[in-house]
């Protein structure tokens, strides 16, 4: 497995926590300060209007992060990859590639919440192992673990964002790339509550049941690891 970690050049103390282990390489991320607001994505990037500008500029950073790593993977033919971003913990073993579905790909970390809003906060019940993800019924947010098996899955990603044309979220847009989605749980990675990149405070933070915790209860989890 090639295992891929998104980190900002400037963000040397997170990949601190990857760098002594040869198992990841590190992709460098877009920065919004190499964004100027005269770049075509600015402007096509879909946001609340009343969104802060340096917010905006960084889901559009996020999104050219990712897709150019998708690109990657696909000039190059590669298959077997595990796409981190730099805050993921890793909290339970990976799961064995092989017995990954091979038609899309697999979430190992995020959040997951109701399709339908007026379902009220209703706990998702996953069955541990692969869960296929009924769209009808929940979706998945963030991109911190993403398990892609092959270049061919990589390009429809791809093909579907271009398809698309305005782009939007990273997460949100990869919600759409294919019908063939998939969770494993537990979560191998939870969201390091790590000091944001982007918002001056962040209080909630992905566990490996994929809920939004808060820090105090990540870091319980990843202590027990």
């Amino acid at each position: 497995m090639k295992v891929f970690v998104i980190n900002l050049d400037k963000a040397t103390d997170r990949w601190e926590n990857y760098k002594g282990d040869k198992t990841y390489t590190r992709w460098s991320a877009t920065h919004y300060d190499e964004l100027s607001y005269e770049h075509p994505i600015f402007s096509h990037m879909v946001s609340m209007w009343n969104i802060d500008p340096k917010e905006h500029k960084a889901k559009c950073a996020c999104y050219l992060s990712h897709t150019r790593l998708w690109r990657y993977i696909v000039t190059n033919k590669i298959n077997d990859v595990l796409i981190l971003e730099d805050d993921a913990h890793l909290v339970n073993p990976i799961p064995d590639s092989s017995k990954l579905p091979q038609d899309g790909f697999t979430y190992l970390g995020g959040l997951s919440y109701h399709n339908r809003l007026t379902d009220g906060p209703k706990k998702i019940e996953f069955e541990k192992g692969i869960n296929k993800i009924p769209h009808a019924d929940y979706r998945m947010l963030m991109c911190l673990a993403i398990y892609i098996p092959t270049w061919e899955v990589a390009h429809k990603m791809v093909q579907s964002a271009e398809e698309r044309g305005r782009p939007r979220a990273i997460d949100t847009m990869i919600l759409h790339t294919m019908r063939s989605q998939y969770v494993s749980y537990p979560a191998s990675f939870v969201e390091r509550p790590d000091p944001s990149q982007i918002r001056e405070k962040k209080s909630k933070f992905s566990n490996s049941k994929y809920e939004r915790v808060s820090g105090k209860e990540v870091l319980k989890e990843i202590n027990l690891t």
